[in-house]
């Protein structure tokens, strides 16, 4: 990684803007060796220019959370990002970043989100100095996974955990003693090495409390940072495990040949296609379930009179089957076999009218059943009418009982 040069970028994006303000960087393969060089902001262009550029932001600019998709490609799944994410969100999401990771051990998939207005201000200092990064990365990213140790850097105020076959998990350092708990899981700390690694005054502050956590792990060592952190985090910097915030709109660009330009607005295009896809199975979502909603209501109405505590509509649609299943069996009285038959079209029609309403019933000894039907209007009434009549009602001989919004009919007892 000698021809990558890295940069630290300052807790408050913008702050090194000032021409006095000094800047972290640490190039490997210069002569100064293994140690940080705090330069001015105008010659990062100098020592950038030929180099591939990674960026360090702090890790609290970013949310870090694990979440599982359906099988897909890695496109796909970023592209579903906002929607399996949205409960776990507040605010709106057109104004987050989406980044996401290598698909992890247990099938969950790192996501990183940043606010797109801080990612920009980070993007547009460095671009200001004349500096084009390749990858933007939050620090607690570059801890790598190490295999058979607990990784642990302490970062002032924070504290970042690292377990092998885990994303890593970022706390105060005020609940140092909690974070074997958090970054582990139900992995037993005995089986395992703690690796802490801080500069010299942080590891001297919290000596105790790493001593009392050390005395739970298989073996524990401590390593002082002398020269800072950047050494180290572009020493453990893995490309393939860190999550790289330039992607989507904010990915960087590349040189391409002739043949490689042919193709880039069919692939925008394609790229805008699969995304206009998804915002449609979206709303088609969305649609689907605003006409289900008065739907279940009246099924849960049409269900009350026989139970008329019931809330579910599930629930009223099984115990409508079930009473109508019963009567196909014949497990109740023959003699009610109009009115279950009646009842049964009357649930139909309020599909296509739901204000239609039951407000007088009368049976005769012939069994034929005479009903007064009520809506909230005339179309209602009109539509749930030609329901009932293509079910098998017929009108009343004389019909003077129907006005605009209600009308009566009749149900033979014959089959």
């Amino acid at each position: 990684m000698t021809d990558t040069l890295f940069i630290r970028l300052p807790a408050a994006a913008g702050a090194a803007a000032d021409g006095d303000a000094l800047m972290d960087c640490f190039d490997p393969g210069a002569e100064h060796g293994m140690t940080t060089q705090r330069v001015a902001p105008a010659s990062l262009a100098e020592r950038a220019r030929g180099k591939r550029v990674v960026a360090f932001i702090p890790a609290s600019d970013t949310l870090s959370v694990a979440v599982e998709l359906p099988p897909m490609s890695a496109a796909k799944a970023r592209a579903a990002l906002p929607y399996a994410l949205e409960d776990q969100l507040a605010g709106d999401l057109e104004t987050q970043h989406f980044a996401l990771g290598t698909r992890l051990a247990d099938g969950r998939w790192p996501v990183r989100v940043i606010a797109r207005a801080r990612l920009e201000r980070h993007l547009g200092l460095l671009r200001g100095l004349g500096v084009e990064p390749q990858a933007i990365v939050a620090e607690a990213d570059a801890l790598r996974d190490k295999p058979g140790d607990l990784m642990l850097w302490l970062d002032g105020d924070d504290a970042h955990w690292r377990a092998p076959g885990r994303p890593t998990v970022t706390l105060p350092i005020d609940a140092l003693q909690d974070g074997p708990a958090f970054a582990l899981g139900d992995t037993p700390a005995s089986a395992l090495g703690l690796r802490v690694h801080g500069e010299p005054a942080d590891l001297a502050r919290h000596a105790v409390a790493l001593d009392a956590i050390g005395a739970g792990f298989l073996q524990s060592a401590s390593q002082a940072l002398p020269d800072g952190p950047l050494p180290w985090l572009a020493a453990q910097y893995d490309p393939t495990q860190a999550v790289n915030l330039l992607q989507g709109a904010f990915a960087p660009t590349r040189q391409t040949s002739v043949g490689l330009d042919a193709w880039r607005w069919p692939l925008r295009l394609a790229a805008v296609a699969v995304a206009l896809q998804f915002i449609g199975w979206g709303l088609e979502a969305w649609r689907l379930h605003r006409l289900a909603t008065p739907l279940d209501a009246a099924v849960v109405q049409a269900a009350r009179p026989l139970d008329p505590g019931i809330q579910d509509p599930d629930a009223a649609r099984t115990l409508l089957r079930s009473r109508l299943a019963a009567w196909d069996r014949r497990e109740r009285d023959p003699a009610a076999s109009p009115l279950m038959r009646a009842s049964a079209t009357v649930i139909d029609a309020r599909v296509a009218a739901p204000s239609l309403q039951m407000v007088a019933l009368r049976q005769g000894p012939d069994g034929r059943i005479t009903a007064r039907f009520e809506a909230g209007d005339a179309p209602a009434a009109q539509t749930a009418r030609e329901a009932l009549l293509a079910a098998g009602w017929t009108p009343r001989p004389s019909g003077a009982s129907d006005d605009a919004a209600g009308f009566a009919l009749d149900w033979s007892a014959e089959p």
